[in-house]
């Protein structure tokens, strides 16, 4: 038998529910894209390096 709640939720309860959903949510959002952002610039860094370095002849 499923439940079924004897009361009706108040307002602040339900701005809280989704708050409590919707702020995790867009935090990961946020920070996944960051990360994908800081990887991509690392990347171009680390091919810049490598190709001083391929210039210069230090490396094998």
């Amino acid at each position: 038998m499923p439940y079924i709640p004897r009361t009706v939720p108040a307002d602040f309860q339900i701005v809280f529910g989704f708050l409590a959903i919707a702020l995790p949510i867009l935090a990961a959002w946020f920070f996944f894209d960051w990360m994908e952002r800081y990887a991509e610039r690392m990347e171009r860094e680390i091919a810049k390096e490598l190709e001083e370095l391929e210039e210069t002849g230090e490396v094998y």
